[in-house]
């Protein structure tokens, strides 16, 4: 698309005195009928007019909580005077339509009106050579992209490679110091990752996480700037993605290899818990992303960074549930890795933290997540910390929760069991013994048999039927539950 398609140029001679004393008198009219009136008038510098007070009360509505849609005429109006008017004219054009549809989404409303293929073409061409036209075009240009790529089908209609170049040529250029411009582009990345596109299983999006670490640092006082990239790192780490592992790994290291993790991770004791909730939330699903790798090499890197400490301040009940939700998780993230990683966790201490939350947490999330950490502490290889953490009531626990726990949980609890019998018979009788005599307080027996009766899930039988087999001696499945419970003690 040539420059004189798009109407950059202009007859109509507008000095800057002239168009700010223009955007001042509209900004006081406050009477709608009046500026439509003035965007309809056959006057450019009264149309322009009339624009920038439209956009003005626009503005103000979009930061309402309830907004109202004060705009209800033909919306072509709008779109004719951006395909045919110069730049001063696309601006405010691309700034109201923005507004439009952001209340729109707001009040849970379709986009309403689509722009043109002529539209399009000004929209790309802007992409294409952002340094030829002013920063507010290209600043509100992006904006209204942004709000279009709420509706999935635009990504077709811009092209996802299309799209990733552009940003991409954005932060390169001489743009890449100038928040007002970066924050959108890092939007429209982020949309681009949510989709979970061809893009994101692809090397090509490597290519972009140097930029993310850049803007980190310069504009590191930035609160919007850095929850987007919080955001996007959060959603390039996601594990539920079906990006292949090899890529994952990749990203994974680069993020690393960029020394990024010591920057997000020394920000957590920097953030408001309260005005910088998003902020924590997408930094914390991102170590949590991280941890959740099966290679603990990734986690080992996190614990580098004394992020144990940190989790133990996140995980108190004084922080938001979210807070500690997300806390919760990564701990049996690292829960479940390496033996070393859970002698990490013992020797900070988190099996009492644990064992707390358990006994006196309302929430079931929180708590299922730290008995599943719990749990995996019976695989750790130090038998003289397995025999504290029985000390401490593990069996207990186990036990009280047989008839309450279902499904993974419920296999997790009889996993434990069973890995605290073998350790205990293969390593010190004595143990053993103060194991049993644990378990016989309570009516195990009984337990086990009413969850043979009430489960069919193989996994969960045949954990139970090991338990029988090796500690009671029962082979006859249908005897024992024929039987009464004196008859096999």
């Amino acid at each position: 698309m040539q420059e004189d398609e798009l109407n950059l140029k202009t007859d109509i001679t507008i000095s800057d005195e002239y168009y700010k004393s223009l955007e001042t008198e509209a900004y006081n009219i406050n009477d709608l009928p009046q500026l439509i009136s003035n965007i309809n008038d056959s006057d450019p510098l009264i149309k322009l007019k009339g624009l920038f007070g439209l956009g003005s009360l626009l503005l103000i509505e979009t930061k309402k909580e309830n907004p109202t849609q004060i705009y209800n005429d033909d919306i072509n109006i709008i779109f004719n005077i951006l395909e045919n008017y110069p730049e001063e004219f696309k601006i405010e054009c691309f700034k109201c339509l923005e507004c439009i549809e952001y209340i729109n989404y707001k009040l849970e409303k379709n986009i309403k009106y689509e722009p043109s293929e002529k539209i399009m073409k000004i929209m790309l061409y802007i992409l294409d050579f952002p340094e030829k036209v002013k920063l507010e075009l290209l600043f509100y240009n992006l904006k209204y992209i942004n709000i279009l790529l709420i509706q999935e089908n635009y990504f077709d209609k811009f092209g996802v490679e299309k799209l990733y170049n552009s940003i991409k040529n954005i932060f390169e250029i001489k743009f890449s110091n100038n928040k007002k411009i970066i924050e959108p582009t890092l939007y429209i990345l982020l949309a681009l990752i949510k989709t979970k596109n061809e893009l994101v299983t692809s090397e090509k999006i490597l290519e972009i996480i140097p930029s993310l670490e850049i803007f980190l640092d310069k504009f590191q006082l930035e609160a919007e700037i850095k929850k987007v990239i919080l955001n996007i790192l959060y959603q390039l780490t996601e594990v539920n993605i079906d990006t292949p592992l090899p890529i994952k790994r990749k990203i994974m290291d680069k993020i690393i290899g960029l020394k990024m993790l010591p920057k997000l991770i020394d920000n957590i004791d920097k953030l408001d818990i309260t005005e910088q909730k998003d902020q924590l939330m997408h930094l914390l699903r991102t170590v949590g992303n991280i941890c959740a790798m099966e290679d603990g090499f990734y986690t080992d890197k996190i614990l580098e960074f004394n992020f144990l400490d940190k989790l133990k301040i996140l995980i108190q009940k004084k922080y938001p549930f979210e807070t500690r939700k997300e806390s919760a998780w990564i701990i049996s993230n690292i829960a479940a890795g390496t033996s070393q990683q859970l002698i990490k966790l013992y020797e900070n201490n988190f099996q009492d933290i644990l064992i707390d939350i358990i006994t006196n947490e309302e929430d079931n999330v929180i708590k299922d997540n730290c008995l599943w950490a719990l749990y995996n502490y019976c695989n750790i290889n130090n038998f003289e910390y397995l025999e504290n953490i029985v000390e401490k009531g593990i069996i207990d626990i186990i036990m009280k929760r047989l008839n309450t726990d279902t499904g993974d949980i419920l296999c997790c609890s009889l996993e434990a069991l069973y890995k605290i019998l073998c350790e205990g018979k293969k390593k010190d009788p004595a143990f053993f013994n103060i194991i049993e005599t644990k378990i016989n307080e309570y009516d195990i027996l009984n337990d086990l048999k009413s969850l043979l009766k009430n489960n069919e899930e193989e996994m969960l039988r045949n954990k139970i039927e090991i338990i029988l087999h090796n500690y009671y001696g029962i082979d006859d499945i249908q005897k024992f539950l024929d039987s009464n419970n004196e008859d096999n003690k």
